[in-house]
Order: structure tokens, then sequence, then C-alpha cells
């Protein structure tokens, strides 16, 4: 029988060269999330008569409620709230007071006697700002109004401008300008500082010992004082020894 001949090694593959590993770079640190602008409250005040330009008006407001600015007027109230209560409340909360000056707006007892003075009230304590805006022709400048910087642009009424949307758009950049000045305000405002606890938290105050104090039972007269007995010292012996009789 033919021997198998003995199977020759096969080469063995050289070892791959060790790549060199490039240690990986850290992940840059993610940016710190910036603080959110603080809310800021608009309590619209109109007559029901002039609705209508309340309505454009909140349609042109869409920037400003997209940048954290709340819009409140007494169509937001729910169905069943007492109307005083509700309207006081957010008259009460609000940063900003709107009103849409008007002929109707200075004849209705509740928009100019109530809404208006009570935001003048809070304007003259610095806790709120008003803008007045004038949307039809009406005698504004015999009112407390007159003293104060109307909306639109020089007191314009609406009908005055060529497109009404344009004013608005100038009311709108006159609310924004407000805004912005409550905002500062707002980042003004500092903290008043905590008050220190004399002791650190979590601490027992450590109470002062009472004092021994004698008890003394009504009409009693004080214990006499013992006095000391000396003990007598015994007489040295004499010489010669004791006498006797």
């Amino acid at each position: 029988m033919r021997a198998c001949a003995p199977k020759r090694p096969g080469k063995v593959a050289a070892p791959a060269s060790k790549a060199r590993v490039k240690p990986a770079r850290p992940a840059p640190p993610a940016p710190a999330p910036k603080a959110g602008k603080p809310e800021v409250r608009v309590f619209v005040s109109y007559s029901h008569v002039d609705k209508e330009i309340r309505r454009r008006l909140e349609t042109h407001l869409a920037p400003l409620k997209a940048d954290n600015v709340a819009t409140w007027f007494d169509g937001d109230m729910e169905a069943g709230e007492k109307l005083d209560t509700a309207i006081a409340r957010a008259l009460r909360e609000a940063h900003v007071f709107v009103g849409l000056i008007s002929s109707d707006y200075l004849a209705s007892h509740y928009c100019w006697r109530i809404e208006y003075r009570r935001a003048m009230n809070r304007r003259a304590r610095g806790t709120m700002r008003v803008v007045a805006v004038v949307v039809r022709p009406c005698d504004w400048k015999s009112t407390p109004a007159a003293g104060f910087k109307l909306l639109p642009e020089d007191g314009r009424t609406l009908q005055e401008w060529r497109c009404i949307d344009a004013a608005l758009v100038d009311v709108v950049r006159g609310i924004r300008r407000v805004v912005a000045s409550v905002r500062k305000e707002m980042s003004q405002e500092v903290p008043a500082p905590k008050r220190k606890s004399a002791r650190p938290a979590g601490t027992v105050a450590r109470t002062a010992k009472p004092r021994p104090i004698a008890a003394k039972a009504a009409g009693a007269t004080p214990a006499a004082k013992t006095p000391r007995v000396r003990a007598a010292r015994p007489k040295p012996p004499r010489p010669g020894g004791e006498r006797t009789r």
C-alpha cells in the first residue's frame, strides 16, 4: 500500500498589526437650559359693544401669547362662575391693564367706574401698568386718561388709520414694550434674605439646670442651726503622778 505523505503544515497567517485606538473624546457638556421668561398677565377691559375690535386685537396678540404672555377677558370665565368674584380675582392677579376706550366704555358704569378705577388705584401703588387704547371716537381728553400716553400712536382712533390692522399692530407693539418693562422689573426684584436660625437645624436647645431652691412651707419657721461641739483636748499629765487626798 502506498503510504500517505505527511501533510505539510499550512502557512500561519501573520498576526494582524494592532491598530492604534484613539481615546474617545469626552462629550461636550450639554448647554444649561435657559430660564424661561416669567409669565406676564394682561387684563383686557372693554365694552361688549366693541367685542369685534377686542376679538381682532386678540388675534394680533398671538405672538405675545407665544412669548409667555397670558390675556384675560370676561369671555374666559367658566359657566356658573360668579361675575364680580372672577373679574376681581383676574384684575388682582394681572400685571398689565388694557382698556379699550370708546363712548360706550366711558358710559359703562362697570367698565369705567369699577374696572378702570381699580386699575388706576393699583397703578398708583406701583403694582400695575395701565394701557388705554382709543378704539372709537370719544371725549377721552376730558377724562383722567388724558394725562397718560394712549395707543395707537398719539391717541388716534382706529378709524383714523388707513388700515385698522396697521393700527392694531401699533397697539400690540406698545403693549410689548410695557410687557418688557414689567419683566425687567421682575428680574430686578431681589428676594428677601432668609432669616438664619440662632442654632443649626437638628440641634436641641440646652435647658439651664434648675437651681436647688429650699422649699418653704407656709408659716413654717426655719430649723435652728445646731451649734458645733468642740472635743475637749486631754491635759498633759503632771510630773510625779497624780495627787491623792
